[in-house]
């Protein structure tokens, strides 16, 4: 049969930028790391915001370029204006600092509400700057036209432009001075465009306003005559030790006179511009100096005070373009030699590097004690309350790690700086060592939102997972390993030897009353990841405290070698809890952790019975239980385990996208905590945003993910640690050319490490390779461990300034000769599930799959074979809603479509165009879907699923580039909406 179809076809002009995103109409230019948008939105929304930070504070900038903002949107009660727990406020454009936390009695939500009574919560605070830009023609905002805004990666400026009122052309450059940490910079273009009587007079104000600020208490505003200068000091709430100032000061070109003014609790600079036929343009300059007392590590507000304004007037002194350009050299220093490439991708290219800015721009190296504290959302928005979680441990630091490895050891000085506290904690319920509580802010005590017992103990792990990473990586050295780290091992593994319950029946040490990361079962016993994880932190002690010369507790050894692991009846699959039933949906990776943060040592296989095959049924059983309204860090995870793992297909390519394509959103490619940040159908969460959680684990996807780096260790006779980077590249077929890592930071030494992936051309896989080069920056050699599946396993001694290749391992293909699998690209032309990716159903995995976003209509994807091919049947392989009926066709004569961006073709399918005529013809009309592993009721087995097969036989041989897939209902009689789950479409 044959009928024909609308095709919309969209004619993109040549041009620089590398990168395009339709919706927000935002360009990026990859060698300059730019990011560009058109697309004005009168109203402010999140996700569309940029901001400024340079690792000590940061600020949130709304449409307009400046000021302060609240979230709107046309219904001013509307849910969708609110933050997450557990402060639930409004989401507004802030400004905060470093470490600057409060105490107050509670927060709006908390995990153990009858812990109030032990003491306040500590959460961030905003510094309440405004600017006031107000014509005196209008006192509304007027017309916006012309508009771009744009966030430069490379230094961290963003600039804001467009014409107003017809009139003035504005231009708004804010920095965050790298160089300077407690230097804002602000600069304000004029340019009138209409007659100098429209727009003669226009009045600016720059303005310190406690009002706009949260959780502070005013200490006082004020002019600094001497200087021509204003400031405003505040104190956190209930912390009236500690002072933060914000000291401004202003200046034009041509010059004009300031007046300042103080009117209750708002300080400000207010002065006339005027325009003429002569004088068409102006500059406005704004220095404010930032810094609070946990800076410096005293209470003394004088000296705070003193070196805020010292800071202003010295950079006032100095010309914007010198300013530029320290800040400049400061974020190329920054940067170093990083880059991720992948070529022929700029959007993958974009998330990882993007990723990296994220992650770069709201740390420091000079930050100490408190302000080393790094928040879920950093610097630019209170979400979480700014309060650390054990994000900063195990995604934030470690993505960082290979990049900046002075910045990620300086995060975990936080830990070290609440050590202390730590032991406290474990006092205070009478046990040994050290326990951290699940939230901290300025104290690091046990709180509602923060308990530390009988939750989730699991943080401990992943601090000292955090510290063996940067001992393992070379960021710190053996001095600061004993100083700092040594102490926080000691002291959690005393902990945990106290908590844990030697069980006679068992024989084993159990685990009770917890919550593993898994947050949708809470309380439970023998929880799978904190077992393991207690026993990895047993085996670190006694690891580094053999290597350290220190004394190690005899129970540590026993511990480690006897930690009640919950399996199914057959053995196969580990349970997350003991009373696991197979009905559960989980939040977020859980027991996929065990393998992901496994040193390769062979510890857990040779101890636990952790097989790999066991590992990846784990990782099978789990994943297809993953909550679509789970947070974005989980995919990382089920990459870097599936690239472990699996033999077969490409998967790990397709967890990629899963961990990027849901959660990225532009202008500005920051993560969403949510694949969908609407609170009304995303199950009842409020996005933190941006989310750094995110960005750690997409830094991670592209190194411990896709090149199967870990690092390890051997142990000498003597019982010294020999570092070793364990690494397992694979082959990567989704991507059409290289993959390199330029800049990777290992033992003092930078490497650049590159996936040569054109191999495969022509089915041959001759010269498939990883190369590793050395920089020579240390004169002395690397070894670099090749995983035992690979041909060339083993151990390597690279020498500076050397290079070493070994080759790929190339998995099997799952249905074999197939043309489709880990080779042809797919889109959707209706919507999917939420968070889901097409591509899952070519990539040779049936473990992913992409999902109908509804059952009661056809649902339609369109494979790209990349070139004419020829073939007589196929095969589908269905998960676990699998269709009523499908269909299959091909687009004929239509090869001008090679030559165009496939990734257009979802809308040019979806939206139609009347001009464009093709042909369509249907090879295959509603063929049934039989069931080949029936659903048995009552079968409640923890299992790997059976999937349902189809094979279909064609009838004749068709040749085609271009298939559609069309898929109808479900088998399944239920009140479930949601459509047919496709695990793979494959022709032969």
């Amino acid at each position: 049969m044959k009928f024909q179809t609308l095709l919309y076809c969209t004619s993109v002009l040549a041009s620089s930028y590398d990168y395009y995103d339709p919706a927000t109409k935002t360009y990026y230019f990859q060698d300059e790391k730019v990011l560009t948008t058109y697309n004005y939105e009168p109203l402010n929304h999140f996700t569309n915001q940029p901001y400024v930070s340079n690792g000590y504070f940061g600020s949130r900038i709304p449409n307009l370029g400046f000021g302060f903002a609240y979230d709107q949107n046309e219904n001013s009660s509307s849910s969708q204006l609110d933050a997450g727990w557990p402060l639930f406020n409004k989401r507004n454009a802030g400004a905060y600092i470093a470490g600057f936390y409060d105490a107050q009695e509670n927060t709006t939500g908390t995990n153990f509400p009858d812990l109030l009574k032990n003491g306040y919560e500590s959460i961030t605070l905003s510094d309440g700057q405004q600017y006031i830009l107000d014509s005196n023609d209008t006192s509304s905002r007027g017309s916006i036209s012309g508009y771009t805004q744009s966030l430069d990666l490379s230094t961290g400026k963003v600039t804001t432009s467009y014409i107003w009122l017809g009139l003035l052309h504005l231009r708004f450059t804010l920095v965050a001075h790298r160089e300077i940490a407690q230097l804002g910079l602000e600069r304000l273009d004029m340019t009138l465009l209409g007659e100098p009587d429209l727009i003669s007079n226009l009045q600016v104000e720059s303005i310190l306003d406690f009002s706009s600020t949260s959780r502070c208490w005013l200490q006082d505003t004020g002019i600094d005559t001497k200087s021509n200068s204003i400031y405003m000091n505040v104190t956190p709430e209930n912390i009236p030790y500690i002072t933060a100032t914000v000291f401004s000061k202003i200046k034009a070109d041509p010059p004009i006179m300031f007046s300042n003014f103080v009117n209750g609790s708002m300080v400000g600079s207010r002065a006339n511009v005027t325009f003429s036929s002569e004088n068409r343009q102006s500059t406005i300059l704004k220095f404010v100096g930032i810094l609070s007392d946990d800076l410096k590590s005293n209470n003394d507000s004088t000296s705070t005070f003193e070196d805020a304004k010292s800071i202003v007037l010295a950079a006032f002194d100095v010309s914007w373009e010198e300013l530029l350009n320290s800040n400049e050299k400061a974020w190329k220093t920054l940067w170093g030699e990083s880059e991720v490439i992948v070529s022929n991708n700029e959007y993958m290219t974009l998330a990882a590097e993007a990723s990296i800015f994220h992650l770069l721009a709201n740390t420091r190296t000079s930050n100490v004690d408190l302000t080393s504290a790094l928040g879920v959302t950093g610097l630019s928005s209170d979400g979480y309350a700014g309060m650390i979680f054990w994000d900063s441990d195990l995604w934030m630091l470690p993505g960082i790690l290979p990049f900046a490895p002075s910045v990620a050891s300086s995060i975990e000085k936080y830990r070290y700086y609440m050590h202390k506290q730590a032991v406290l904690n474990a006092q205070s319920h009478s046990f040994n060592g050290s326990v951290y509580p699940w939230t901290s802010g300025r104290f690091g005590n046990c709180t509602a939102t923060g308990p530390c017992f009988n939750y989730e103990y699991h943080i401990n792990i992943a601090i000292c997972y955090a510290i063996h990473e940067l001992y393992l990586s070379g960021a710190i050295d053996d001095n600061v390993l004993l100083e700092e780290g040594w102490p926080i091992f000691k002291d959690i593994a005393d902990f945990f030897s106290d908590y844990v319950l030697f069980n006679e029946t068992l024989g084993k040490f159990t685990t009770y009353n917890l919550t593993d990361p898994d947050e949708y079962a809470n309380h439970v016993n023998n929880a799978a990841y904190t077992a393991i994880g207690i026993a990895q932190v047993m085996k670190w002690a006694l690891l580094f405290g053999t290597h350290l010369h220190q004394k190690v507790n005899p129970i540590w050894k026993l511990i480690r070698d006897n930690m009640y692991l919950p399996v199914n009846s057959d053995g196969d699959i580990t349970l997350e809890y003991d009373t696991l039933n197979s009905t559960i949906l989980i939040k977020q990776a859980d027991v996929a952790l065990i393998t992901y943060t496994d040193d390769q040592d062979d510890f857990l296989t040779k101890t636990y019975n952790y097989t790999r095959q066991r590992a990846y049924n784990d990782l099978v059983y789990y994943t297809q239980r993953q909550s679509p309204d789970g947070p974005a860090m989980s995919y990382p995870v089920y990459l870097a385990v599936n690239e472990k793992l699996s033999n077969k297909g490409c998967g790990y390519q397709t967890y990629l996208e899963q961990s990027v394509k849901p959660f990225l959103r532009f202008p500005f490619a920051q993560m969403s905590e949510q694949s969908n940040d609407d609170y009304d159908t995303n199950g009842g969460t409020h996005p933190a945003f941006p989310f750094l959680t995110g960005h750690g684990g997409v830094v991670q996807s592209f190194t411990y993910g896709l090149l199967g780096i870990r690092f390890s260790y051997q142990t000498q006779p003597n019982g010294a640690i020999q570092r070793v980077l364990h690494v397992d590249p694979v082959y990567l077929p989704r991507f059409d050319g290289n993959y390199t890592i330029r800049g990777f930071h290992y033992l003092n030494e930078i490497l650049d490490i590159e996936i040569d992936n054109t191999c495969l051309t022509g089915k041959s896989n001759d010269g498939c390779s990883a190369i590793f080069t050395s920089h020579g920056i240390k004169n002395e050699p690397i070894y670099i461990f090749v995983d035992g599946r690979n041909n060339a396993s083993g151990l390597y001694m690279l020498p500076p300034k050397a290079t070493l290749s070994v080759s790929l391992f190339i998995p099997q293909m799952n249905l074999e000769g197939a043309l489709t699998e880990c080779f042809a690209d797919v889109v959707s032309i209706t919507e999917g599930v939420i968070g889901d990716v097409v591509s899952s159903i070519v990539d040779g995995d049936n473990s992913t799959y992409w999902q109908a976003a509804t059952k009661s209509d056809s649902a339609k994807v369109v494979i790209d074979l990349r070139e004419n091919q020829s073939f007589d049947h196929g095969s589908i392989v269905w998960g676990s809603r699998p269709a009523s009926t499908f269909s299959v066709s091909i687009i004929e004569n239509c090869t001008f479509l090679s030559n165009d961006d496939f990734s257009f073709l979802q809308e040019k399918l979806r939206l139609g165009d009347e001009d464009l005529l093709l042909d369509v013809e249907t090879i295959l009309k509603d063929e049934s879907v039989l069931v080949t592993n029936p659903y048995r009721p009552g079968d409640n087995d923890i299992k790997i699923q059976s999937f349902n097969y189809t094979n279909f036989d064609l009838g004749q041989n068709y040749t085609a580039r271009y298939v559609i897939l069309e898929v109808k209902g479900v088998i399944d009689k239920d009140n479930d909406d949601r459509g047919a789950e496709i695990a793979e479409f494959a022709l032969f």
